[in-house]
């Protein structure tokens, strides 16, 4: 007779990790919230069992029959390996099972250790769970050998979502008689379409086929639609969100067939190896984030927020949870830039950043100095000077950096032409550091602890302006071994050290844009651009889909960016933008204009309005009401209406923005108000309060008619 093991587990409020047996298998179990996923080894693979959107843990007498699929026939498998040109999909023995606190407070990291029968490798699963129905994913694979060993492709999480039968004849097992079936998909993906550059934000939704739908991001090495999905169950109306944190190019493959099976797989993307292991070396794969919800869609994106703030994003230092910001890029010489910070804190904006342009033996165009990171001496009073005035002035202060970058035209280039990233042929194929080189990396993360600590900086942003395409190769141990991972390594472990020593620092994460927005980013960085398009329609409509995957208190927006964006869109409209995000002000125009204009007084309105009325909202972790979220970037639509509001619904505010010319009618019911309290309207284009219960607001709604393209209607409510 088999002695069952006993169950281990923890229990914390909204958390459960369990091990036990079911059967003959060796089963793990995670609850978070109402999520529930169990996983087991059957016959040498960890499969999953199950998911649950509704915190149902199946009976004992249940789970030994689940999933109730051949994992011969079907794709159970919840990760993917490939070591040495081996699938690793199967011969595994458990080593053993356990619990560790997470790095962040509050997380609970589930354990379960795998030795494989043929190849000199372990791996532990890692299930990172925080309270909220979001699960965090990654492995840590150990060569236990003495040979290295080529880590060829990798899927860091796996599986089945849905394993739902629709099509049975009997009435009590069809999971929902009033879904027709015919001509219509069971399941649609939501998802970041396009991977260019200025798309960021253009949400769309795909219905499955029933057949493998694979998307591949390789042009760019990196992309401006970063991995995000979002699964419906178009029976039952469950979700699934799901991340990938790597900032490289990546894959997802989601698999739809028949007796309603939806599987997925998704990791980066690289020629391979992706990685060599060296003998007795561990590596740790990017993260995969999963959860199952079941609700309002709302509510989904107001559950991935929470775990995003929970166990992903930083917190803000004390004392800078918010604030905003002017910059400007170096475009000349002389004290032009002290009179713009001047004009900076008469307008009432509270940081300014020296953006591009500061460094370098000469001065030059701001892209042809990237590498050499030691300031140029046609600032006025340097960066020191420039750092005591701002503080003079009351405002923090931030500078800019590509800390990846390295061109032609620098000392660096000309100390060190080995450590520039090369294809095969020893091309160059970017503008950057080759950060499998170990003085790459040392000049890399060096670089970056200087200029924070030396310039003693309140904040500080990254940007990232290169493309690598399939990225380089190393020869290493035999192997041309891509350069995609380490890199990854290195930035993450760079910018890892930097939020460690230096805690009171502001971390702004750029890409050419929202160009590598991803989940491994955002957990090094408070906040991220929304994107270098950043001008009326795109600008807000972007923002509309990023809110989806990334709460606005993490989101910038750079006011002003393109030249002509003041042309596109009326100045109320133009300036309402600012409300949605952390906006960064790309100056206010020639420094002697008349700063007591309708322009200049309108502008300081809406700074005062974003530090006043807004910030509480926008600071205080919002709720995010998608009123319009399928329009994306470029889909035909007469609104984007977007709304943000306490979670004690005691404030909200929203933007309805016209889109298409021709007098339209929307009836706006704000979903942020509480039925039983009053509230203090304000509809912001005739200067018009009122008094009105929420239960008015809820049933009745507000009517907003426009008739032109490109304006817009702020309305704000407080309860009284």
């Amino acid at each position: 007779m088999t002695r069952k093991r006993p169950i281990s587990k923890v229990v914390t409020p909204a958390i459960d990790i369990a091990f036990h047996d079911a059967g003959q298998r060796p089963t793990a179990r995670y609850v978070s919230a109402a999520a529930v996923c169990e996983e087991a080894l059957e016959h040498g693979r960890w499969i999953g069992l199950y998911w649950s959107a509704t915190g149902h843990v199946h009976s004992e007498n249940v789970v030994p029959g689940l999933p109730g699929l051949d994992s011969l026939r079907r794709p159970l498998h919840a990760f993917e390996l490939e070591l040495d040109g081996q699938s690793l999909h199967n011969r595994w023995d458990l080593v053993g099972t356990t619990r560790r606190p997470g790095q962040r407070t509050g997380t609970q990291e589930a354990v379960v250790e795998l030795k494989h029968q043929v190849r000199a490798v372990n791996v532990k699963v890692v299930t990172r769970v925080d309270g909220s129905p979001v699960f965090a994913r990654y492995l840590e694979i150990t060569n236990t050998g003495v040979a290295p060993a080529a880590l060829g492709s990798i899927s860091p999480w796996s599986g089945v979502l849905w394993n739902t039968n629709t099509a049975l004849p009997y009435h009590y097992t069809n999971a929902n008689p009033a879904f027709e079936e015919r001509g219509r998909s069971k399941f649609s993906l939501g998802y970041l379409v396009s991977e260019d550059s200025g798309h960021e934000g253009d949400f769309v939704w795909q219905p499955l086929p029933q057949e493998n739908f694979r998307i591949e991001r390789k042009q760019s090495g990196r992309c401006w639609g970063s991995p995000y999905y979002i699964l419906r169950n178009e029976v039952t109306g469950e979700l699934f969100f799901l991340g990938l944190a790597w900032g490289g190019n990546f894959f997802a493959e989601f698999a739809y067939r028949h007796e309603s099976l939806l599987s997925f797989r998704i990791g980066p993307l690289a020629p391979a190896p992706l990685r060599m292991i060296a003998g007795g070396e561990t590596v740790t794969s990017p993260e995969v984030h999963l959860g199952a919800m079941h609700g309002s869609f709302d509510e989904a994106v107001g559950l991935w927020h929470g775990h995003l703030r929970a166990s992903v994003i930083p917190p803000r230092p004390p004392g800078r949870e918010m604030y905003t910001v002017a910059a400007r890029v170096v475009e000349q010489t002389g004290d032009w830039i002290k009179t713009e910070i001047d004009i900076a804190a008469e307008m009432g904006v509270e940081a300014f950043m020296v953006d591009a342009g500061w460094y370098g033996d000469s001065f030059a165009r701001w892209w042809e100095r990237r590498g050499d990171w030691f300031e140029g001496d046609w600032l006025p009073g340097g960066i020191k000077g420039l750092r005591e005035h701002t503080h003079r002035k009351g405002m923090l202060f931030g500078l800019w950096h590509e800390a990846e970058a390295m061109t032609k035209k620098t000392q660096l280039y000309a100390k060190h032409p080995d450590w520039i990233l090369k294809t095969d042929d020893e091309r160059p194929c970017a503008e950057t550091l080759d950060l499998a080189n170990p003085g790459a990396v040392k000049y890399f993360e060096d670089s970056i602890l200087k200029i924070v600590r030396d310039f003693k900086l309140d904040f500080y942003k990254l940007d990232y302006n290169v493309n690598t395409g399939e990225g380089g190769q190393t020869i290493r141990d035999g192997y041309a071994e891509s350069e995609a991972w380490r890199h990854n390594e290195a930035v993450h472990a760079a910018y890892d050290r930097v939020l460690k020593e230096c805690p009171n620092v502001c971390l702004e994460n750029c890409a050419c844009g929202g160009g590598r927005n991803d989940l491994g980013m955002l957990s090094r960085f408070h906040y991220h651009c929304e994107s270098d398009w950043s001008v009326m329609p795109y600008s807000i409509r972007a923002i509309n889909g990023l809110s989806l995957f990334i709460p606005p208190e993490a989101i910038v927006y750079y006011h002003n960016h393109l030249q002509h964006a003041h042309q596109v869109a009326d100045l109320d409209t133009h300036l309402r933008v600012t409300l949605f995000a952390v906006p960064i002000y790309v100056g206010f125009g020639s420094q002697d204009a008349d700063r007591a204009t309708a322009y200049f007084e309108k502008t300081r309105r809406y700074i005062g309005l974003h530090k006043g009325f807004c910030r509480p909202v926008l600071a205080g972790h919002p709720v995010v009401y998608h009123h319009t979220p399928d329009i994306g970037l470029f889909k035909p639509a007469d609104w984007c209406v977007l709304e943000y509001a306490t979670p004690d619904r005691s404030r909200g505010y929203a933007g309805l923005f016209k889109l298409t010319g021709g007098r339209s009618l929307y009836r706006f019911h704000p979903r942020g108000v509480d039925s039983s309290a009053t509230y203090k309207v304000t509809l912001d284009n005739r200067c018009q309060e009122m008094r009105l219960s929420g239960q008015d607001l809820l049933l009745h709604g507000l009517p907003v008619e426009l008739d032109t393209a490109l304006t817009s209607e702020l309305v704000m409510y407080e309860k009284m």
